[in-house]
């Protein structure tokens, strides 16, 4: 099975059909998509780094980290057959920007890269659009900018976890770690405890949220997406806050990261530089 019989030359890679029909699928679905933004209908003309980008930014920037994977993959698939037929000669157009370009899509894809939030004046922007709109996520993305949340610690807070004599929210984040976050007087108001969850516990909800913040962010041309950089925006200004009461640079990072959930110091670096 190596190639020529050579033993030192690496086997071939070989597909299941499952594998290569969902390769096929996803190339499919994404050049018919790609056809839509350009004047190209040839498959080597649609090969082509831009509009392979325009095309995952028009079309999959709410996408699943999964998904926005396998669609790579399946057009690299696609680029090495067309090689192969000599129907191109160009160089591999999933180049290394756009693979960090797409992964940046997703707020939770990587968690050792940096989360900075958005400019101060753009979360505040994102919040006002949502409220303009009626959207149905206003109050959580409230949560996630002045509370610090992650989208799944507000998807499962409950009418049990809003104590409105203290003014906080009881959390319980990853590795079980719980926490208690103050809770603003406004937002209080808003939260109907009598509810056994006040959001909904669901994937589907989830995404949903993700998506209205994103469409949010490209109806105002913010190039940066994501309910998480919201959370970033809250650390960083809970950061500043703490030092303009005097604590040292270490002291307000632990008690950011303690707010923030985080087991060390050292993770909330990537929130607040």
């Amino acid at each position: 099975m190596r190639p020529g019989g050579d033993p030192t030359k690496p086997l071939p890679v070989i597909l299941g059909v499952g594998t290569r029909k969902s390769y096929y699928d996803a190339a499919g679905i994404f050049f018919i998509r790609a056809k839509t933004l350009c004047a190209h209908k040839l498959l080597a003309e649609l090969l082509d780094t831009q509009i392979i980008q325009q095309t995952f930014d028009r079309f999959y920037f709410a996408s699943a980290p999964g998904t926005l994977n396998k669609t790579l993959a399946a057009i690299y698939k696609v680029y090495l057959g067309c090689k192969e037929l000599g129907w191109t000669k160009i160089e591999n157009p999933v180049t290394t920007e756009l693979r960090i370009h797409v992964k940046s899509f997703r707020d939770d894809f990587s968690v050792r890269s940096p989360r900075y939030g958005y400019q101060e004046e753009d979360a505040e922007r994102l919040i006002q659009y949502l409220t303009e709109h009626d959207s149905a996520f206003t109050l959580a993305a409230k949560l996630a900018l002045r509370c610090g949340l992650r989208k799944s610690e507000i998807a499962g807070i409950k009418g049990e976890d809003i104590d409105k004599e203290k003014m906080i929210i009881k959390v319980i984040g990853k590795g079980g770690r719980y926490r208690e976050i103050p809770l603003p007087g406004d937002l209080a108001e808003k939260l109907n405890t009598s509810k056994q969850y006040i959001f909904t516990p669901s994937r589907s909800w989830k995404s949903a949220f993700y998506q209205a913040v994103a469409k949010a962010a490209i109806a105002l041309e913010i190039d940066l997406t994501g309910v998480h950089r919201l959370r970033s925006n809250f650390a960083q200004n809970l950061y500043e806050d703490l030092r303009e009461e005097g604590l040292t640079d270490d002291q307000a990072r632990d008690e950011t990261s303690q707010q923030m959930g985080h087991n060390r110091r050292e993770v909330t670096r990537s929130y607040v530089p």
